[in-house]
């Protein structure tokens, strides 16, 4: 791609890497930045991406695994309650469904999209929500019901469809309901001293890194407004930890050293927290995004 998948714009080459992160493959990728709206997007995708998310992306944990997991982090569910005024929640990318779980402890009516067929059999056999299998969610969700919440979290930078996906949660959502989602941030003091060897550009998975106002502008052209965004809060602090351990990891291979790294990496992300704090330079934000009420 010689354009921004999201504005249309021209990009010039900012980044070239390979699969730091998975190691699937030896492959040099190249991430542009567009000129105009400023997002980061790869420039040659492969042609099979499917290849890149292996089967053991993601591990299934077991049910106790899942609700212990859901019963540790509940930020998530804690932004959707702060701003959510009804009941009805899609998740796109819910991967085996930490925040499914936590939304129906919650007592919300639970849709799910979802492009893994393993994570949708356990989401219907385990946590039994509705769920359809697709790696097209900008079309899937044409054919749902409406909903008062529509969650992405770390799911829109995987996504060759961003805006279409964004035009279709905006005509989706019920009057008065929210898209809630978490990216990474592309304005991050990490990815200005990393660069290329950013754990979160994730080649080639990744495809593109929008920055919060690129995004905010594309959801009010299509009639939802920000109500709130923040690189500050749980999610994003736990992916500055991940940052500066991944760094580090993807150095080494051997199991002792790698597990030395992941230590390192964590005291590293304590003295350096000063810097990855900062409004807006966290390693990722949380946006939320208002369908006016009629």
């Amino acid at each position: 791609m010689t354009c921004c998948p999201i504005c249309g714009s021209a990009g010039d080459p900012r980044f070239e890497t390979t699969d730091e992160n998975q190691r699937v493959s030896a492959d040099l990728f190249v991430y542009a930045a567009c000129n105009c709206c400023g997002t980061i997007f790869l420039a040659n995708p492969p042609a099979d991406l499917k290849r890149y998310y292996e089967p053991d992306y993601y591990e299934i944990p077991s049910p106790g695994r899942l609700a212990a997991i859901a019963a540790k982090d509940r930020h998530k569910i804690d932004v959707v309650n702060r701003f959510a005024r009804a009941k009805r929640l899609l998740e796109i990318g819910p991967a085996f469904g930490v925040f499914v779980l936590q939304a129906r402890n919650e007592g919300y009516d639970v849709d799910a999209l979802e492009m893994d067929e393993r994570c949708c059999q356990s989401l219907r056999e385990i946590e039994q929500v509705r769920v359809i299998q697709s790696d097209a969610p900008h079309q899937a969700i044409a054919a749902l019901p409406r909903h008062d919440v529509i969650a992405l979290w770390h799911v829109i930078e995987h996504l060759p469809a961003i805006p279409a996906l964004v035009e279709a949660a905006a005509a989706n959502l019920a009057p008065g309901g929210i898209l809630v989602l978490a990216t990474p941030n592309p304005d991050a003091a990490q990815l200005r001293l990393m660069g290329a060897k950013w754990p979160h550009l994730d080649a080639p998975r990744h495809l593109a890194l929008i920055p919060p106002d690129t995004l905010a502008s594309l959801g009010a052209k299509h009639g939802l407004r920000l109500e709130w965004m923040t690189t500050d809060d749980p999610d994003a602090r736990s992916w500055n930890r991940f940052g500066w351990q991944r760094l580090l990891m993807n150095r080494f291979r051997g199991r002792l050293m790698r597990r030395a790294m992941y230590v390192a990496g964590y005291a590293a992300s304590l003295l350096l927290s000063q810097f990855d704090r900062r409004e807006g330079r966290g390693s990722a934000y949380t946006m939320v995004l208002r369908k006016p009420a009629q």
